[in-house]
C-alpha cells in the first residue's frame, strides 16, 4: 500500500521516523495538498540577517565542498537557520528555477511546522541527518524533488545553528549524499570553533588544528606550536589543581629530559611578550615561581575532558574536532592527547547512541577504527541511510 499525506490508514506503509513526521505534520497542515511553504523574509531584510548569521563566515567551505559539485550533478545546495528558514539556495540554475515554484528558495521555512515533512525539517526536528524521497514529502508542493539534510552546531556550545541541505533528482539521496553532506559540515564546525566563542575569556584552540590560537570574541591571536604547548600544559595542570608547574618540571614535559630551563626561560619571554601585546589575550598573563596563569582560560581540551566525564558525549563530541595539537611531539603534550583521545572513545564506544558513534567516525583518527564500526551498525535501525555508508567503509 501507498501512503498517502491525506489518507492517515495508509501511512502504516511508511518508515518509522517518516510516519512520525508525518504525523507531526498533520497537526500543522491540515490540507497537504492546498500547503506551500511561506516566504516570510525577503529584500534587505533578509541581506541584513545573513550578513549577521554565524553560517556566514564558512560559507566558503560550503561553496567548495557542497554547492560546486552540486551545481555540477544538477542539484541545489540549501542552508537554513535553526528555525528552518533558508538563507542561501544555490547550485544547478535550472533546478533552482524549478524549485521556486515550490517555494524552495532563499527566505523560505522549510521546518515541519511550516510545510511538513522535508529533510531540512526532518533533521532539525530530530537533530539526525535524514533523506527524504519525493512523495515522502508531506506537502504535495514539495513531491518534485528529493533531499538529504543534516544540521549543523555551534562546536562551543552545542546549539543548533542550522541545517544543510542537498535537492533535487533521485542523486540528491544517493548512498554518497549525506556523507557528502556529513563531510561539508564538519569542515565548517572545524572552523566555526577557531573563531572564539564570547564567554569573556581567552579562548585557546587546540584540537584537531595545526594553527592553534588564543582569542576572545573581537580578536584571535595565531601561536606558534610551542607557546600554545605551554599554555596547555599550564592550563591543564592547573584543572587538575596543581599551583603550576616549576620550570624543571614544564622543561621536562616539553622536552622530555631535564636540563632544558634555559630554553624555557627564553620562551617563556617570547610568550609573555605575546601575551602582553595581543588584544587576544585579554589580560592574561604568565606568572613565575611557579611557572602559572594570571587567570582562567577557556581551553578547548578540558571542556571536552569535563564533558566526557560527566557524561555529555554531545557536547564533548561538538567540542572534539580531532587530536590535541597534532603537530606536537612534546612527551607532556603527547601523553595528554593519548589521554584524551582514549577517553572520549571509550565514552562512545560504551555508552553512545548511534548518532554519536556515526559523528565520532567522521573524526580522522577513526579512519580505521573497525570497532566503532561495527558498533554502530549494531546499534543503526535497519533502514538507516548511514548503514550503506559504513558497510562500504568496510569494504575498501
Amino acid at each position: 500500500m501507498k501512503a498517502t499525506p491525506d489518507e492517515p490508514q495508509t501511512w502504516a506503509a511508511l518508515k518509522p521516523e517518516l510516519r512520525d513526521s508525518w504525523q507531526r505534520s498533520a497537526q500543522f497542515l491540515p490540507d497537504p495538498g492546498a500547503a506551500l511553504a511561506p516566504v516570510e523574509m525577503a529584500g534587505n531584510d533578509l541581506q541584513s540577517y545573513r550578513s549577521t548569521h554565524p553560517l556566514s563566515l564558512v560559507l566558503p567551505i560550503f561553496q567548495r565542498l557542497l554547492i560546486q559539485p552540486a551545481a555540477e550533478a544538477g542539484l541545489i545546495v540549501a542552508i537554513g537557520d535553526a528555525e528552518g528558514r533558508l538563507l542561501w539556495v544555490d547550485g544547478d540554475r535550472h533546478s533552482m528555477h524549478r524549485a521556486e515554484s515550490s517555494a524552495f528558495q532563499a527566505g523560505a521555512t522549510w521546518s515541519e511546522e511550516a510545510i511538513g515533512t522535508s529533510a531540512p525539517g526532518l533533521a532539525l526536528a530530530t537533530g539526525r541527518g535524514s533523506q527524504v524521497r519525493q512523495e515522502e514529502h508531506f506537502a504535495y508542493s514539495a513531491h518534485q524533488f528529493s533531499c538529504s539534510a543534516a544540521p549543523i552546531r555551534n562546536p562551543h556550545t552545542g546549539r543548533l545553528l542550522g541545517v544543510v541541505d542537498l535537492t533535487g533528482d533521485e542523486k540528491a539521496v544517493a548512498t554518497h549524499s549525506l556523507p557528502l553532506i556529513y563531510a561539508a559540515v564538519s569542515a565548517a564546525e572545524a572552523e566555526l570553533k577557531v573563531l572564539p566563542a564570547d564567554t569573556g575569556l581567552p579562548q585557546l584552540t587546540t584540537l584537531g588544528t595545526v594553527r592553534p590560537q588564543l582569542g576572545v570574541a573581537s580578536a584571535r591571536e595565531a601561536l606558534s606550536l610551542r607557546h600554545a604547548e605551554i599554555l596547555v600544559l599550564l592550563a591543564w595542570h592547573a584543572h587538575n589543581g596543581q599551583n603550576g608547574l616549576s620550570a624543571g618540571a614544564l622543561a621536562e614535559f616539553l622536552f622530555g629530559e631535564p636540563g632544558h630551563e634555559v630554553a624555557l626561560r627564553a620562551e617563556i619571554v617570547r610568550l609573555r611578550r605575546v601575551l602582553r601585546n595581543s588584544p587576544a589575550a585579554a589580560g592574561l598573563d604568565l606568572q613565575s615561581r611557579p611557572y602559572r596563569l594570571s587567570s582562567a582560560i577557556d581551553l578547548d581540551a578540558l571542556t571536552v575532558l569535563t564533558a566526557v566525564t560527566a557524561g555529555d558525549r554531545d557536547t564533548a563530541l561538538d567540542v572534539y574536532g580531532g587530536v590535541l595539537l597534532p603537530a606536537s611531539e612534546s612527551p607532556g603534550i603527547l601523553e595528554l592527547r593519548s589521554q584524551l583521545s582514549a577517553l572520549v572513545r571509550e565514552s562512545i564506544l560504551a555508552d553512545g547512541t548511534a548518532e554519536q558513534l556515526c559523528r565520532y567516525l567522521q573524526l580522522p583518527e577513526a579512519a580505521a577504527d573497525e570497532q566503532a564500526v561495527y558498533t554502530a551498525l549494531q546499534l543503526l535501525p535497519a533502514e538507516s541511510p548511514q548503514r550503506a555508508a559504513l558497510v562500504a567503509r568496510m569494504q575498501r
